[in-house]
Order: structure tokens, then sequence, then C-alpha cells
């Protein structure tokens, strides 16, 4: 069911080419059935554990709602970390098995990238894009305006050094951003915050990146390193 708690329908001539993300690679679970960038299906959950449950409930839904089957579908979108690399894999065992013996062209993320597809204004600054995969470091990655990823992404602890890094000309946005605006010495961050903090199977609708699809799965980004 959508977020809205309406039950959506789709009309015979909609039926093909269809568009799905679907996302599980942090704490949340999500998916959306769309197709130029109308909306058809929509549902984001929170969810800490068990996220291939949850996944599984939220397609079943979605199927029985919009009465599709894996032929109506033409694209698949998702991203590939690294974040949380079981609930990742989870979510990709499932479209696996949801499309065998139907072959679906894939565009594939970042999570930074998927992060940033989730902005709903431009910025002239560098952003900051914080995930955090309940450990006690946050992996963080740089994102020029334009979405572009520079350099590689870095980890580091709760501390000065993260404090420093925080403060400078830079906009926020990531889920880290939940843990670290708890934290007094943090609390300069909300005024930074520009983009999204939770992450969204929705934000696939703005095709940014042009990316070309490939037919077959990508490889899941291994974990950041911790510190």
């Amino acid at each position: 069911m959508s977020e809205n708690g309406r039950r959506p329908t789709i009309m015979s001539k909609q039926l093909k080419n269809l568009e799905l993300g679907i996302d599980s690679s942090l704490s949340y679970c999500s998916i959306t059935l769309f197709k130029n960038k109308k909306i058809f299906w929509d549902s984001f959950i929170k969810n800490n554990f068990g996220h291939e449950k949850n996944l599984s409930l939220m397609l079943q839904k979605m199927l029985i709602d919009t009465q599709i089957t894996p032929k109506n579908i033409s694209l698949l979108h998702l991203n590939n970390g690294p974040a949380r690399f079981t609930a990742i894999r989870n979510c990709h065992a499932l479209m696996k098995g949801f499309f065998f013996g139907h072959k679906v062209q894939i565009l594939s993320y970042k999570i930074f990238e998927h992060y940033f597809l989730g902005m709903n204004q431009s910025y002239q600054k560098n952003i900051l894009c914080i995930i955090d995969t309940n450990r006690r470091d946050l992996a963080i990655q740089k994102v020029d305006p334009q979405g572009k990823l520079i350099g590689k992404t870095k980890t580091y602890l709760i501390d000065n050094q993260l404090v420093e890094l925080l403060s400078g000309d830079y906009v926020l946005m990531g889920n880290g951003i939940e843990k670290l605006k708890k934290i007094k010495d943090y609390s300069f961050i909300k005024k930074k915050l520009m983009g999204p903090i939770e992450l969204k199977s929705n934000y696939f609708l703005n095709n940014l990146y042009l990316k070309k699809p490939q037919g077959k799965f990508p490889k899941i980004i291994y974990p950041y390193s911790p510190v």
C-alpha cells in the first residue's frame, strides 16, 4: 500500500515497461513502482533487523495491490553499497528470485549516489554523505554539487577530528546525522543539513546520473574498513 494509505491501480495500457526501485541497505526498507516519474505504488518503513522478511512482505503486498507480474517490469533500480552487507545481499537475492525466468535491465548506484538522488534542491557547496551502519565509526563520502563522488570513502570515529571535518564549508546528508545530532558537540550540524537522512526507493525517480542499464546484478561493495 502506498504511504498515504490508498490502494493504487494500474490501467492495462500502463502495464508495460514499468520500473521498480527497491532498497534495504540501511535501517529502512522501501519499494517504489513507477513509470515516466509517475508513482503507482510506494512504501517505506524503518527497519533495524529482519530486512529480508519485511521486504518480502512489502513486495507481496505490492503484487496484490497492483496485480502485476515480473513481466510487467523492464527496469530495476537498486544500490550496491557500501552499507549493511547482509541487508543489501538479501535485497539482491530477493530480486534475483523475483526476476528468475524474466530478463530485466538493472540500474545500479553506489549508496552515496542514491542519497544524492534524494536532494530536493541544488547547492554550490560540496556535500558530505554520512553513513551509519550501527558500528562505532561512521563512513563519510565527499560529493560535488553535481553528484560526482570525490575521492575515497573515509571512516571516522565520533571525536574531535570529526567535529573539525563537519565544521568545514559543506552541506550534509545521510543517516549518520541521526546519531550525531543527539550529541551536544554536534548540535551545529542541524544548520548544515540540506539532504535526506532516510534512504528511500522513490529517490530513483530522479534519473540524474544517466547510467547505462546492465543485464546482470552488480557486485555488492563490501562495507568500508573500520578505523
